[in-house]
């Protein structure tokens, strides 16, 4: 439902919040359910402005939503099905089958609006005998005052208002909010319940107040709390008022309370809600997309009644599946070209900003890859605490805080060692033949592994912007000669908080000892290259991938190795 114009215009709002860029950006949808109404979905190219094509992707395979194993397998051969194609017999059948004439008090979604207000008035008339009619109050600036007036009927040219001119309502009617009154209390256009009370105020022809119980009983509830001296029969009702919007280019006004009726709604408007019932009618069925948004709000086939059913109206766009091919792979699929076999030594690695908090993160950002081990810096771990808050499934664990890497008594170091965060970690596979070296004291916040299979050793090292260069590199010299010592193959992987896009004083101490630097995309959320992988091997093979996150304003690594 979102096409250019949206993206641009949420591009522009991201622009204003965080001026330098580089957020990271989660567009979850489905291009085989229903287009923007007006202007173009994301995947067909919009000359002016196409942002979409920054965007790369994930196919997400494991249904969620329907547990009915026989239903979800139908609907994903409904989702992609194309237009005077035959659909399999037995699927055909099966929604045959739900075509049982019964009339039922569920949910009815209708292709058209028309259909949709048929029903409704229709249902108003059978369960609200006492219904009334509540008119707008429109308003519109006097022309010698300047102040609002009510006039007499309504705008002639109201637009883009979901506040209608006239709304029937009674006791018991089913309704939907139609805009956002408070997003904060769930009080959100598309919430539904059911009206228990209209109160009048004596002469007044507009009601004074409406009261609705939602579905969801935690709609409403800071409200209901605000306002607890209500009568017994209102216990779970939440009261609505009326809301003011702004409907014509002279600065009309219109007062209406934000409600409208709800046993039926189109298909439109039911995009992203499921329910256990639901009767869904064929008849006008218009667009590609329509038939599968409708047949996949039920969660299973015993919950769905069909009216009208027609197998022509069930189709998928035709460009989708062409356009979805051709767009980007993100992380899973990428990975594949980087050649991630059983056979690679492969780290993932980041600055993380707080292991304790961003464990979770960290295993969602993992979960999907086959590591030999995740190196992490800024674990900001107190010694005392080191394994038992961050322990990984399937990983051991192994830290060096800050206050344990510094014993020299240079006052820059003494100070450096009392301030909070920093340290270091690794986590490492259960499968894989590891050792942690002890390492002397260089005065550095780092750890070192070696992997037995792969004759590597890894350090992960972590400066603090505050450690002054000069003692630095000192204390790195001597650090790079003992690792020579250690092993001939040496991985050195750590932010440095030195940006190599503009400085070259860390690398040029690496590779005056026979090191190179493999990444070479900006791993941070300005755009600077602080965080370094260094090698040093005859013959390594040795690559790495920059990751997104959403965590950390660094972005992790991938580093492959043979």
């Amino acid at each position: 439902m979102v096409n250019h114009n949206l993206l641009a215009y949420i591009h522009g709002r991201l622009c204003q919040m965080k001026q330098s860029g580089n957020i990271c950006v989660i567009a979850v949808g489905d291009f085989y359910q229903l287009p923007p109404v007006k202007g173009k979905p994301l995947y067909v190219e919009d000359f002016n402005i196409d942002l979409w094509s920054l965007f790369s992707v994930v196919q997400l395979t494991e249904v969620v939503r329907k547990k009915d194993t026989v239903f979800a397998e139908l609907l994903n051969r409904v989702r992609t099905h194309r237009k005077k194609t035959p659909m399999l017999k037995s699927d055909v059948d099966i929604l045959k089958h739900c075509e049982t004439g019964e009339v039922s008090s569920a949910l009815h979604i209708y292709a058209t609006n028309q259909q949709v207000n048929e029903h409704n008035i229709q249902r108003l008339y059978d369960v609200c005998r006492d219904y009334v009619t509540i008119e707008a109050q429109d308003f519109q600036n006097n022309g010698r005052t300047g102040k609002l007036e009510l006039i007499q009927g309504h705008h002639a040219k109201a637009k883009n208002t979901s506040l209608a001119e006239q709304l029937l309502l009674g006791e018991g009617a089913r309704v939907m909010l139609c805009q956002n009154v408070d997003v904060s209390d769930g009080l959100v256009n598309g919430a539904c319940g059911v009206v228990t009370q209209i109160v009048q105020s004596e002469g007044v022809k507009f009601p004074k107040m409406v009261y609705v119980k939602f579905d969801d009983e935690n709609v409403g509830a800071e409200r209901r709390r605000q306002s607890p001296s209500v009568s017994a029969e209102l216990v779970g009702s939440t009261a609505i008022a009326p809301e003011e919007e702004r409907v014509c280019k002279k600065g009309g006004l219109r007062r209406q309370y934000p409600l409208k009726l709800a046993w039926a709604c189109t298909i439109h408007k039911v995009q992203g809600i499921t329910v256990d019932d639901v009767v869904v009618c064929f008849e006008r069925i218009f667009a590609g997309g329509q038939a599968y948004v409708a047949l996949s709000r039920v969660r299973s086939l015993s919950g769905l009644i069909i009216e009208q059913f027609d197998e022509d109206k069930i189709y998928c766009r035709g460009d989708i599946k062409d356009a979805i091919q051709t767009m980007s792979p993100f992380l899973v699929d990428r990975l594949a070209g980087h050649r991630l076999r059983a056979s690679r030594f492969v780290v993932f690695w980041m600055n993380v900003q707080g292991l304790s908090r961003h464990v979770s993160d960290l295993v969602l950002c993992t979960q999907q890859l086959q590591l030999n081990c995740i190196a992490v810096t800024e674990t900001w771990l107190a010694a005392a605490s080191l394994v038992e808050s961050v322990n990984i499934e399937g990983y051991s664990f192994h830290g060096c805080s800050r206050s344990s890497s510094y014993t020299s008594d240079d006052p820059r170091l003494v100070a450096l060692k009392d301030q909070q965060h920093g340290g270091v970690g690794i986590d490492i596979a259960q499968n894989t033949e590891f050792e942690i070296i002890e390492v002397p004291s260089f005065n550095l916040e780092c750890i070192v592994s070696k992997s037995a299979t792969h004759n590597l050793l890894i350090a992960v090292l972590f400066r603090p912007p505050c450690y002054v260069m000069t003692l630095f590199k000192e204390h790195l010299g001597r650090f790079l000669d003992w690792l020579d010592s250690v092993n001939e193959s040496i991985v050195v992987m750590g932010d440095f908080n030195d940006d190599i896009l503009k400085s070259s004083t860390t690398c040029r101490i690496f590779t005056d000892k026979g090191f190179c630097q493999i990444v070479t995309k900006s791993t941070t959320e300005k755009g600077t290259l602080i965080d370094h992988i260094y090698i040093k091997q005859a013959d390594n093979g040795a690559e790495s991938l920059v990751l997104p996150t959403y965590f950390s304003d660094h972005e992790a690594v991938l580093c492959l190795f043979k």
